[in-house]
């Protein structure tokens, strides 16, 4: 292991390492001494595609799956279309059947289907049956690979069958007990097993409420499950009650990435499939869309502005203070919006508690409102002398004015998206600020338009 921070820090020196003066074996040797993960760190960090390739081609078969599953949507794409079926299968070989199915879906459908062919019916009708389920459902997160035993047998019975066929599967936890139907009875953890009497049942240990997802259940519903329940691992079931696989909690860990990494690019108007990895023309064009959005609701605030040109025209401080109400406005409602997105993603808002948590939220505007008005009312009022309390009582109004707009509609907003069945994080961010800057703007200027002139 020693050798390999070297690699790592030739790949991302000035000077190109030059792979091909690396003896072949060495390197496959150094490659297998890494994790999965620390490959693809590897893979991302090479600056041309032939070293990459040259690392693709020595990195030992049993990681190069868990590898590439590694890395972003976009580079995986590219890399796996110069894949032939021999290599994929190969590949697919040495990973886990949920493993499996997600490396198919990545690479060609004429080369998955071609290396589907090649494998064993019983490894085929498991991939099948997991390829067949929405990637961000249960179903998509499950694999086959468990260990399931009879209600009729005794902790004795299990034991010898878990040594014997037990060390075949990675992350065993827990013990599955079905009836003769397939359909789950209850969960036994090893550590219950172990110590138990070896004539003992295992219907007599098992418990009968250790909570179980259907297979077409949200991820998102799967991640709150586990944090709620703190288990290890989850069994799948079918709509009949079948047992037919189950989550474990590393794939857990990567949903909860996954999402919150999609939230927060979505707050910031980013797909979530943006990433360092992808093309400039692909990143710009996406980012495009949502600037071009933006660039409207700019407009649209400015129009609300060039109704008060003359007002501004007569009063100049005006235009010093009014960017102050928008800017206050935006990152009250911002902190509102943030905390009612995350409370919707995590279960805890929900339209049941809406109305107290939109009171809160509208208190805490109201309070905020207060406190910022006197503060800035009075900075106005000793800023611009000549106008005095009369402009000191106008932006005092207007901040009270666009927090309270703020908190309401940092509230109100993805409350209602969720209502209609669209993400909050999606339009949330947008939709504010052209609340937050048009009710400013409006209020500030309207009111000095009233008062002032």
């Amino acid at each position: 292991m020693s050798d390999v921070p070297e690699i790592s820090s030739l790949l991302s020196s000035d000077e190109a390492l030059q792979l091909a003066k690396w003896d072949e074996t060495r390197l496959r040797e150094l490659l297998g001494e890494m994790h999965a993960s620390e490959l693809a760190e590897l893979l991302l960090s090479c600056r041309k595609d032939e070293e990459r390739s040259r690392l693709i081609e020595s990195i030992p078969d049993e990681l190069l799956g868990e590898a590439m599953l590694e890395l972003p949507e976009g580079m995986q794409e590219d890399l796996l279309t110069d894949f032939d079926a021999d290599e994929v299968e190969e590949v697919v070989e040495h990973l886990d059947s949920d493993d499996a199915a997600d490396f198919l879906q990545a690479v060609d459908k004429g080369v998955a289907d071609e290396v589907m062919e090649r494998l064993e019916p019983s490894d085929r009708r498991e991939i099948e049956q997991l390829m067949s389920h929405d990637e961000e459902t249960a179903g998509g997160l499950m694999q086959a690979e468990l260990f399931k035993v009879r209600t009729g047998w005794s902790v004795e019975k299990v034991l010898q069958v878990l040594r014997r066929f037990g060390r075949e599967i990675e992350n065993l936890n827990y013990v599955y007990v079905v009836n003769d139907e397939d359909l789950l009875e209850g969960v036994l953890s090893l550590h219950t097993l172990l110590f138990a009497e070896p004539d003992v049942m295992v219907t007599d240990l098992a418990d009968r409420d250790f909570p179980r997802v259907l297979a077409g259940q949200d991820q998102e519903d799967v991640a709150r499950i586990f944090e709620k329940f703190d288990v290890l691992a989850l069994p799948v079931v079918n709509d009949l009650g079948e047992l037919i696989g189950r989550i474990t909690a590393d794939d857990v860990i990567d949903v909860i990435h996954e999402e919150a990494t999609e939230d927060m690019y979505r707050l910031a108007a980013l797909s979530d499939q943006d990433d360092l990895a992808e093309p400039v023309t692909i990143t710009a064009g996406r980012r495009g869309v949502w600037l071009m959005v933006n660039l409207i609701t700019a407009i649209a605030a400015s129009l609300v502005i060039a109704q008060f040109e003359a007002t501004i025209a007569q009063i100049v401080a005006l235009a010093v203070l009014m960017p102050i109400v928008a800017s206050m406005g935006g990152i009250a409602g911002t902190q509102t919006l943030t905390v009612i997105v995350r409370g919707i993603a995590l279960g805890r808002v929900t339209f049941a508690n809406a109305r107290r948590t939109l009171i809160k939220e509208v208190s805490v505007g109201l309070v905020s409102g207060l406190v910022f008005a006197l503060v800035i009312g009075t900075i106005a009022s000793l800023w611009f002398p000549d106008l005095g309390l009369r402009l000191g009582a106008v932006i005092a109004a207007a901040m009270m004015l666009n927090l309270f707009a703020a908190g309401l509609a940092g509230a109100l907003i993805p409350l209602t998206l969720k209502r209609l069945n669209i993400d909050p994080a999606l339009a949330s961010g947008t939709i504010l600020t052209t609340v937050t800057d048009v009710v400013g703007f409006f209020a500030f200027l309207g009111l000095a338009t009233l008062f002032l002139i």
